[in-house]
């Protein structure tokens, strides 16, 4: 996991939390896409220690691990529960992040600390009256800035060197407005678990309560994923395999546990999140048929020593219908039971699934990921993209539902028409053309 982001008188806690939406990757191993959001948190984090007396490593954070579609950290959580002042960085992907909007619920929870603790700032402009009823609440960031954050924010005040004369007028007003906040309100600490973050509502999902008019509805553009999870359970536990990693059905199993607690579907499920894709998981079923969208198979390798679950996976290996299926094999190297490595978990996936081996290590995205729920959680988003790439590449074309618009036809049955005109009698340079043309 890659790490996060600490740079900054309470020690036990960042100054200010910086709540931003991940921009996802399209699958090219390409700069990072949030490097401008990082030099904006670093410029922030300069200016607020020298505003201030906080430690070094104690003025900021902003959550890096997850830049790649990992999962979320402790860390995280411990800062959002400890953090004197929340910033939301407005932008139109950040108001359908649920991740941005479970940030927003766990921070309002610290006893009433929404919206005195919270100073938003402006990355993309966003029209206010697309805002959530709870960003509505607040005053809308850029009315104590210059002319161009409020034009054209944060992202075009760095991107442009025209504008860095207003970029860095800018930051040190945001930092101001920060450290008064900071020093004016004391916010008590909030629930710092993980679990609790993880379970906390969608703050932008709710509408306004006082409003008669509901908000926008929120966007329904992103792709779906379906995640099918293929591994034994309690009830049906392979010969020799210890049941602490499985529960009552296959959607509960657990192959990092204990480092990771969490079912392997629940976490490829926030990968697919933050990666902007609309999950969908559910049990493997080899007759499943075609599906809508790209699919990514989590397989438990100890169904591999079964006759019929080898023999199902047959099936699937050979349905030309689920092209866009990337098959994904977890290996734990700290499994109590399982001292195989890397090369020999591999080996019998082959030999199992040679097609969709094969045709995966061709593209350079292998089905044997591990062996840590980091390195998963690294390597999980480039086979996710890569799964959507064949998705649109073999997926059967679908025209549009009804009858198209009708061909135009140069004269007719006794009564012509020009084009636009249905219905109206041909010109004089309609009738020189048909004439030219010759009889049909």
């Amino acid at each position: 996991m890659q790490p996060t982001e600490p740079v900054g008188e309470r020690a036990d806690g960042p100054y200010f939390f910086l709540s931003y939406a991940h921009v996802p990757r399209d699958g090219s191993d390409r700069a990072d896409p949030d490097l401008w959001v990082h030099r904006l948190f670093r410029d922030l984090c300069e200016v607020v220690l020298n505003l201030t007396t906080v430690p070094a490593g104690s003025a900021g954070y902003m959550d890096r691990s997850m830049r790649a579609g990992e999962t979320m950290s402790d860390e995280l959580a411990r800062s959002l529960a400890r953090c004197r002042v929340f910033v939301p960085l407005y932008s139109p992907r950040y108001f359908i992040s649920p991740w941005c909007g479970k940030e927003w619920t766990m921070f309002g929870r610290r006893h009433g600390s929404l919206p005195g603790a919270v100073v938003p700032a402006l990355w993309a402009p966003v029209p206010e009256e697309r805002l959530p009823s709870c960003a509505r609440a607040l005053p809308y960031p850029g009315r104590e800035h210059t002319d161009r954050y409020r034009e054209f924010g944060f992202y075009g005040l760095a991107k442009l060197r025209a504008f860095r004369s207003d970029y860095e007028k800018d930051v040190l007003r945001l930092a101001q407005r920060i450290v008064t906040i900071g020093e004016s309100v004391d916010v008590p600490h909030g629930e710092d678990d993980l679990d609790s973050l993880h379970a906390a509502h969608d703050a932008f999902t709710h509408a306004p309560a006082p409003r008669p008019a509901a908000p926008p509805p929120r966007p329904t553009t992103r792709r779906r994923l379906r995640i099918s999870v293929a591994a034994a359970s309690r009830a049906t536990l392979p010969e020799g395999r210890a049941p602490a990693y499985y529960g009552p059905t296959p959607l509960d199993w657990r192959p990092y546990q204990p480092e990771s607690p969490h079912p392997l579907g629940k976490l490829a499920s926030d990968i697919a999140e933050r990666l902007d894709f609309q999950p969908d998981v559910r049990e493997f079923d080899h007759l499943g048929g075609p599906t809508d969208g790209p699919e990514v198979l989590l397989l438990d390798r100890w169904l591999l020593r079964d006759p019929g679950h080898r023999a199902r996976l047959g099936v699937f290996d050979a349905d030309d219908d689920r092209p866009a299926t990337g098959v994904v094999v977890p290996w734990n190297g700290a499994d109590r039971d399982d001292d195989a490595d890397g090369r020999t978990v591999a080996a019998e996936v082959e030999a199992v699934l040679p097609l969709r081996t094969r045709r995966q290590r061709q593209a350079g995205r292998p089905p044997v990921l591990g062996p840590d729920p980091a390195t998963f959680g690294r390597q999980l988003p480039r086979l996710v993209h890569w799964a959507a790439t064949e998705y649109l590449r073999r997926a059967p074309a679908r025209p549009p539902s009804g009858d198209g618009p009708q061909r135009f036809r140069l004269g007719g049955a006794g009564q012509g028409t020009s084009p636009g005109r249905p219905g109206s009698r041909p010109t004089p340079a309609d009738r020189r053309r048909a004439e030219e043309e010759g009889p049909r």
